[in-house]
């Protein structure tokens, strides 16, 4: 019993912490995040074949001045109808130079799939 109290009151003295790691879950949008999306648009390959691919391309910038050293994008594709046809995250590759960073962020599905996407919606994300 007094293990217990010992323990939690320890517990409640210290400062919340984050554990990395992975996660099957949908990942978090940052609050404050140390950059964000400053532009972004849809590009097609292969447009009315059944290879036809679609993907986000954009650019990421710093927002504030701190050590960036791990970056995700998380794309969500959006049909026309203005639903959610996907989600995806990637990481934003070269973030330790620099204060600006191109990203690509590719929907995982070909053909009369990607020829559904119309719009998206891009944002720096953490994984939980």
């Amino acid at each position: 019993m007094y293990r217990r109290r010992l323990l939690a009151s320890v517990a409640a003295t210290l400062p919340p912490i984050a554990v990395a790691g992975c996660s099957d879950g949908p990942a978090e949008e940052l609050v404050d995040p140390p950059a964000r999306v400053v532009e972004s648009e849809l590009v097609r390959e292969h447009a009315g074949t059944e290879e036809e691919t679609v993907a986000a391309e954009g650019t990421v910038e710093r927002t504030r001045d701190v050590e960036i050293a791990y970056l995700e994008v998380r794309v969500e594709f959006h049909d026309g109808d203005g639903d959610v046809a996907d989600s995806t995250v990637e990481q934003v590759d070269g973030v330790d130079t620099g204060d600006s960073w191109p990203f690509r962020v590719v929907f995982p599905h070909v053909g009369e799939r990607a020829a559904e996407v119309v719009d998206h919606e891009a944002a720096v994300v953490r994984n939980p």
